[in-house]
């Protein structure tokens, strides 16, 4: 007990030490931020580090945001999923909320689906996770055609993620061609139309801001901290920016990746252009990261998005946007929802052998 407590004074004294470095970084950041402005090349597209924003009128606007819920489990024989998912569209007049449309409506059945495919585990949890991504931005895709909101955020990026390139041999393979299809689509969909195409991350582990700083401004000064590489090598963008970025202030855009044509998913997309910026919307929360089509702008395009995020962004602890909000609460699942679906194939079928629970979730004990 003696080790237990004192591995956890030092852990916390590190912790401690590491966010007063962050701290400190972020502080520098502010200070150059003021005194210079940036050498513009392909990854440093904007001449500040960090951009002060106003909250846009919403009058006459149109603001979407799609979510989807996903529950899932794994029998003796088969897999069994749920999927729904939900598109918002807030429609503002005179500044304020007037009208709330749903797609395919405000309170969707959930989608079910029997999985006989002999995943393994890993298979079937990437399998589950590319068929919500599926039903998510075909919804997407349909609700920019009925309604052409002028902004539609997921909750998530614009582009495939929790995902990598995956062999032709493999099961899941079909599914993964799938979801490249429903992402191509929704793109050309938004190139056709005004709508702007955002995705909203709200728990980020990214790094690319700290990388661009690192290898792109860094080199260059003169700083106090010696081990400032070390210290941006081992931070998330977040986690330095949440120190970095005051209450309606932006970073500058950057792209999403550094060699797209290399990039396991960007280069399934090697037509469009995906960039991100972080935007503090929330004074006691973290910046958000926001992943952006670049196909009518960039800073131009960061800079309304920021300003609607702003003006949607109404609690002062939690930055995500209400429209993403009602989305998910709309979108969401529990496990009584597939209980029930378990239960009705059991009524249905029969207490067959590839409808035994695994006994993982039988222990009497």
């Amino acid at each position: 007990m003696k080790e237990f407590i004192e591995l956890t004074e030092e852990f916390a004294k590190r912790i401690y030490d590491l966010e007063n470095q962050r701290k400190k970084v972020a502080e520098f950041l502010r200070q150059l931020n003021s005194s210079s402005t940036l050498v513009l090349d392909n990854e440093i597209i904007e001449e500040k580090i960090f951009f002060p924003i106003q909250s846009v009128n919403l009058d006459q606007l149109k603001i979407a945001g799609v979510d989807g819920g996903l529950v899932k489990r794994s029998f003796h024989g088969i897999d069994l999923m749920l999927l729904r998912a939900v598109g918002v569209v807030f429609n503002y007049d005179k500044n304020k909320l007037q009208e709330v449309d749903y797609y395919p409506e405000a309170m969707p059945a959930p989608s079910p689906h029997i999985v006989f495919d002999p995943f393994s585990e890993l298979e079937f949890e990437i399998n589950s996770n590319l068929e919500r991504q599926i039903s998510e931005v075909t919804t997407a895709t349909e609700t920019i055609e009925k309604f052409e909101p002028d902004v539609l955020f997921l909750n998530g990026s614009v582009i495939p993620h929790y995902v990598w390139a995956i062999e032709r041999n493999s099961l899941v393979y079909v599914a993964y061609k799938r979801m490249i299809e429903a992402y191509t689509k929704l793109f050309e969909t938004v190139k056709k139309k005004k709508t702007i195409l955002a995705g909203a991350i709200e728990d980020s582990r990214g790094t690319r801001f700290c990388e661009i700083i690192n290898a792109k401004i860094s080199p260059n000064l003169k700083l106090v901290e010696n081990d400032l590489k070390l210290l941006l090598n081992r931070t998330k963008d977040s986690n330095l920016l949440t120190y970095a970025l005051k209450l309606g202030e932006r970073s500058f855009v950057f792209p999403y990746s550094s060699s797209p044509k290399e990039h396991p998913i960007l280069k399934e997309f090697s037509e469009y252009q995906i960039f991100s910026f972080y935007v503090k919307t929330a004074e006691f929360d973290r910046p958000i990261r926001i992943d952006f089509l670049g196909d009518k702008g960039i800073a131009e395009v960061a800079n309304k998005l920021s300003s609607v995020l702003l003006a949607l962004s109404g609690h002062s602890g939690y930055g995500v946007p209400s429209v993403i909000i009602e989305a998910d609460q709309r979108a969401r699942l529990s496990e009584n929802d597939l209980d029930m679906f378990y239960f009705d194939l059991i009524n249905k079928a029969g207490n067959l052998p590839g409808l035994f629970e695994r006994r993982r979730d039988q222990r009497p004990f």
